[in-house]
């Protein structure tokens, strides 16, 4: 057998080891989805530790209305806190086709589900008040998307967590 090919045997290990890697990451990436959760059901939507996130963040209606988004999201986006507090973001109306994951996103968060989106075009444009697209995105282009929980069984509203 030549040297310079794998064996089987050296490709089933490093399959193997890639397995682990990509469930702890989901390991990690559910564990940091419930520090949220639990975050927001003991300290309300408007958490401090939230607001002061360093990752553009927003809690959102089933409609797409945004109704809390963190300094980073105001900041980075280019909109007005103002807005927000208005209810006048609605993020789902900015879907064109490069972004259509993210309703189906959304929409998932308000079954329970929990998506990761990579590979999005401009996710910061998707909360800007008009049809301005923010200067750079700072290298985003991936989002989580997850519910929040009232009590137990009821979900009142989706998050989304902008990610580089």
């Amino acid at each position: 057998m030549m040297s310079g090919k794998k064996t089987k045997e050296q490709l089933l290990k490093e399959l193997v080891q890639m397995q682990k890697t990509i469930e702890q990451k989901v390991e990690e990436q559910d564990n940091v989805i419930k520090s949220f959760q639990q975050l927001i059901q003991n300290d309300g939507l408007f958490s401090q530790v939230i607001s002061n996130f360093p990752y553009p963040f927003a809690i959102f209606e089933r409609s797409g209305t945004i109704i809390m988004a963190n300094q980073a999201l105001v900041h980075k986006a280019r909109i007005r806190a103002e807005d927000v507090e208005g209810r006048k973001i609605h993020f789902l109306s900015r879907i064109t086709n490069e972004n259509s994951d993210v309703l189906e996103a959304a929409e998932d968060t308000f079954l329970g589900g929990t998506t990761l989106l990579k590979n999005l075009l401009e996710p910061l444009s998707m909360f800007s008040m008009d049809n301005t697209i923010p200067d750079h995105s700072d290298g985003y282009q991936s989002a989580v998307f997850f519910p929040v929980y009232q009590s137990e069984e009821n979900i009142s509203h989706g998050a989304v967590m902008l990610m580089k």
